[in-house]
């Protein structure tokens, strides 16, 4: 992502974030439930899945995600080491192919929905 679009999205999340609070603080209980739940447009459902690779220091994971329709949405390939958070590494064309490829044969889509 290019810095004009990170700065746009920073500024425009902050714009949201801001309309979240002023609706927060709305005193009477029942305006407030009212106007949270008209705030957002839709809700969807996405399963993760953490696809540990290696632990310790360093750790090594494939964050997987599904959509409600089962489908495939993203494959983040994740790095941590001692006491660090997970960060997300960025990826080829050639290394997502790779990634795909790897996580169709894990067949989780049949594990994780027939259970």
């Amino acid at each position: 992502m290019d810095n004009k679009t990170r700065k746009k999205g920073q500024e425009y999340s902050n714009n949201v974030i801001d309309s979240m609070k002023d609706i927060l603080n709305i005193k009477d209980d029942e305006e407030r439930q009212e106007e949270v739940f008209s705030y957002g447009l839709s809700i969807s459902k996405e399963t993760v899945i953490n696809y540990l690779i290696s632990w310790g220091g360093p750790a090594y994971r494939l964050q997987i995600t599904f959509n409600e329709d089962k489908e495939l949405v993203s494959i983040k390939p994740q790095y941590q080491d001692w006491g660090t958070y997970w960060v997300t590494m960025e990826t080829t064309s050639k290394q997502d192919e790779i990634l795909s490829e790897f996580v169709s044969s894990l067949y989780l889509e049949e594990t994780l929905y027939n259970e």
